[in-house]
């Protein structure tokens, strides 16, 4: 009992520290995390997605299995913060987002909510989709 009473002591000091801090990705730190890397998620209706941020502005991202691939442009805001503008047609959000790194986890917000991802590591390429 006593050896029981200790794990579960010892399980409980473990599940109580705290967790790695996320780090900021302001600026020129967001632009080397996402040089050459694929951020991968999930929307809101739960279909997965891959999204690029390409050096110079453009971006793009992806439905999961080759999904019509949609194109925006990226930008700095003065905080440091990055502001996508997506072209009219797809699902993604426009808008300005504090993101945070921590290993490879991502998140984004602003004011209407967060959301997370996964950097891959490398660009995983565009598959077209026949279009009738």
């Amino acid at each position: 009992m006593k050896k029981l009473s200790m794990v579960l002591l010892a399980m409980a000091v473990g599940l109580s520290a705290p967790a790695a801090l996320a780090r900021d990705l302001r600026g020129d730190a967001f632009i080397t995390a996402m040089n050459g890397n694929t951020l991968a998620g999930k929307m809101s209706d739960g279909k997965a997605f891959n999204v690029y941020f390409l050096p110079g502005g453009q971006s793009s991202y992806q439905e999961a299995g080759g999904g019509q691939p949609h194109y925006g442009t990226w930008k700095l805001d003065k905080a440091g913060d990055v502001c996508v503008a997506w072209a009219p047609g797809g699902q993604m959000a426009s808008g300005c987002f504090k993101v945070a790194i921590d290993g490879d986890k991502v998140t984004w917000s602003n004011k209407d909510g967060s959301q997370g991802g996964l950097l891959l590591g490398g660009v995983e390429p565009l598959t077209m989709s026949k279009t009738k």
